[in-house]
């Protein structure tokens, strides 16, 4: 039997004439451009079946790399389950870092050589985060928080990844970076400690200086095949090298320029843009049917991502019938924001309970407000995320220790951790004596009975006493105000900021947040207890509700899933693109950064088979926040043929706010900005989101 009837008749897997010809692909090199939806899991685990089937290929010489542990266990699941009962063994499936680990154990047999993993988060062993926690410190005499790590990790990644020698060619933001890397490097070697970005590092170094083990897996795995090319970084193409025989390079790489999203880890779409570079006369395959999205979404993402230059240019099509264009909805602030998700989720699910819902985000920090309403909604839920530092940030165990001590001024932990941020002259040999102190003891009332201290002293921590005493009897919202205002905790913040360089706005950001969560309460003590069952909630990644289907995750996470349903939210300008790729763009430095977030824009929207909702609310903690470019461009896709001409004067009807004249025009980032008098109240309109929803008419 034909080998594609056989996979139909037997396993009921359809192809087109794009995956036959790239599921038949023998030998020399091949890069296949896979489109959203395109089915490129069916021609990697089809291909695996025709080379053993028709080919006579033996499984164990075939071996298929996946970008991450997820992606291979599907892909190997996936294959198992349909061809298992028709193949005698199984082939090989791995992530690229489990299949250099695999190098690397067979170097330490052969040299009796075994080198120490230092990943994970065990704190009672020496591990990677702890010594880089101390290597920080040694080097900049400070404490490193849990984002400034995180952000050093990951620079530390994208160095090796790119395979860098000269770190003054790259802005890193960590402070004496250079210092800490040659640091990390030579205290691992003593100990003969490796990470995970050492397993590409040392993985390719085996594979050029020792021909015998290159030759080994140059003749164990002629035939390789490597999902999310598009993913690779620099020293992984440079492995992959080394894996060819030079007669025939029977690599097969499948791969989307327009999903790379991975540019903070080192990858880069210009690798596979630039194919034939790294491997001569290779075949390309073009796999441009979305089998996943209705016509409404393939069409507009796909107009879309045609604005990124660099870049395949593909012919994206689907069978699929048109539904729904994308909905765009500007609440006024990020509480109305969540009650419009929730309205969409108990909507869309009362009317099909199966229905498979995603809320996606730029970042973490967006999930919390999230899951705090769907647990309060009895909404099922699961997050898939990397790390959320919210509720162990040094800032909010700050806020919290002010709310804490004033519910208990004998409270010496909290106290400890915010005595220096009450600019009330507390000098450390007061802090020395506090630690003395009895335990229950008030400490504001024993601090006023030291001999020593001033009038002037006396009477501030008096004052003091005070202040936390009214804090205490307020609602929580009113008292992270008076935090803010009554104590100026933000004035020590600022001076911290101007002095190590952090960003103020992602810090506020932070309190506006607990803020946040915090109107719904009546005391402290209910607030604070919130908070820890939040964070339990987080820990355990999901809550067991009355509805099904809910996943939260990031935008780089979501890549690889679909869903029915796809809710896109914060999508302001200073979270996608940001602000540091719209300054490069502007400055004509680095388009490649803001394609990269054009494309991470574009990745979120083709998860979707049915509906997209995108949403930027008008004010972020109370202040006006510009929507994304990338909405601009999706509303001229949308609508290309309505023109108006607007002008100062000009008289509106709005359909909430009634008549009015506009008084100013203001063009930002290609969004027009109009405010307009109504009978005396002034309000901020975006003029194009008023008219993609038909909230205006014209007295032209």
């Amino acid at each position: 039997m034909d080998f594609f009837a056989l996979i139909s008749n037997k396993f009921n897997i359809k192809t087109d004439k794009q995956q036959r010809s790239a599921i038949t692909h023998f030998k020399e090199p091949a890069l296949v451009i896979s489109g959203p939806g395109s089915g490129k899991t069916t021609v990697i685990n089809a291909r695996i079946a025709y080379l053993v089937l028709e080919k006579k290929i033996h499984p164990s010489n075939i071996l298929t790399l996946t970008f991450n542990r997820l992606a291979k266990i599907e892909m190997e699941n996936r294959f198992n389950n349909t061809f298992g009962t028709i193949l005698d063994n199984r082939a090989y499936f791995s992530t690229f870092h489990s299949f250099c680990n695999l190098i690397i154990t067979d170097y330490e047999k052969i040299k009796g050589i075994y080198y120490k993993r230092i990943e994970g988060e065990n704190k009672n062993v020496e591990n990677k985060r702890f010594i880089l926690r101390n290597l920080f410190y040694e080097i900049n005499n400070t404490k490193i928080n849990e984002d400034e790590l995180e952000n050093l990790i990951n620079e530390i990644g994208y160095a090796k990844n790119k395979m860098l020698n000269n770190f003054k060619e790259i802005n890193f933001s960590t402070k004496n970076f250079g210092k800490i890397f040659v640091a990390y490097e030579k205290y691992k070697k003593s100990k003969l400690y490796i990470d995970f970005d050492d397993m590409l590092v040392y993985a390719h170094l085996i594979l050029k200086k020792f021909p015998n083990i290159q030759r080994y897996y140059i003749e164990k795995y002629p035939f390789i095949q490597i999902d999310e090319g598009q993913d690779l970084s620099k020293i992984q193409f440079e492995i992959l090298k080394f894996l060819q025989n030079k007669n025939s390079k029977n690599i097969f790489i499948v791969a989307d320029d327009d999903q790379s999203i991975y540019g903070f880890r080192g990858s880069e779409p210009q690798y596979i843009i630039d194919i034939n570079n790294l491997f001569n006369k290779c075949k390309l395959y073009w796999l441009e049917n979305n089998y996943r999205s209705s016509k409404n979404i393939v069409e507009i993402s796909s107009e879309f991502i045609k604005t990124n230059k660099n870049r395949y240019n593909k012919n994206l099509l689907t069978v699929n019938d048109k539904k729904y264009d994308p909905i765009i909805l500007n609440p006024k602030d990020e509480s109305e924001q969540i009650d419009i998700v929730i309205k969409i989720i108990k909507d869309k699910l009362c009317q099909r309970p199966d229905y498979d819902i995603a809320i996606l985000y730029r970042n973490n920090l967006s999930s919390l407000l999230l899951v705090d309403a769907l647990e309060r909604n009895n909404i099922n839920f699961n997050i898939k995320q990397n790390k959320l530092f919210f509720f162990n940030h040094w800032l909010v165990q700050d806020i919290l220790a002010f709310l804490k001590f004033s519910l208990d001024q004998t409270d010496k932990e909290s106290f400890l951790k915010i005595c220096y941020k009450l600019n009330k002259y507390i000098s450390r040999s007061m802090v020395e004596d506090i630690l003395e102190y009895p335990p229950k003891i008030n400490i504001l009332e024993y601090m006023t009975k030291n001999k020593s201290l001033k009038s002037f002293q006396k009477e501030l921590i008096n004052d003091l006493k005070l202040q936390f005493e009214n804090l205490s009897k307020l609602k929580p919202y009113t008292a992270l105000d008076y935090i803010e205002y009554s104590f100026k905790y933000f004035d020590s913040i600022k001076k911290y900021c101007e002095k190590t360089g952090l960003s103020y706005k992602y810090l506020y950001n932070l309190f506006g947040i607990l803020k946040n969560l915090s109107y719904k309460y009546n005391t402290i003590a209910d607030f604070i207890q919130r908070l820890n069952y939040l964070e339990s909630l987080f820990e355990a990644g999901k809550f067991g509700g009355k509805y099904k289907n809910i996943k939260l995750t990031t935008l780089h996470s979501s890549k690889g899933l679909e869903f029915d349903c796809v809710i896109m939210l914060d999508l302001y300008m200073s979270e996608i693109p940001g602000q540091q790729a719209l300054d490069s763009y502007k400055k004509g430095k680095n388009l490649e950064l803001l394609e990269e977030e054009r494309r991470l824009f574009y990745v979120g929207m083709t998860r979707a088979r049915e509906h997209i909702y995108l949403i930027f609310p008008q004010n972020k903690i109370g202040h006006i926040e510009a929507r994304s470019i990338f909405i601009d461009e999706v509303i001229k896709i949308m609508d290309k043929n309505n023109t108006y001409s607007i002008s100062e004067g000009l008289i509106l009807n709005h359909k909430t706010f009634g008549k009015g004249a506009i008084v100013s025009i203001k063009e930002e980032f290609s969004q027009t900005i109009i405010e307009v008098d109504f009978k005396g109240t002034r309000r901020i309109l975006d003029l194009n989101f008023c008219i993609e929803n038909n909230l205006l008419s014209f007295d032209f």
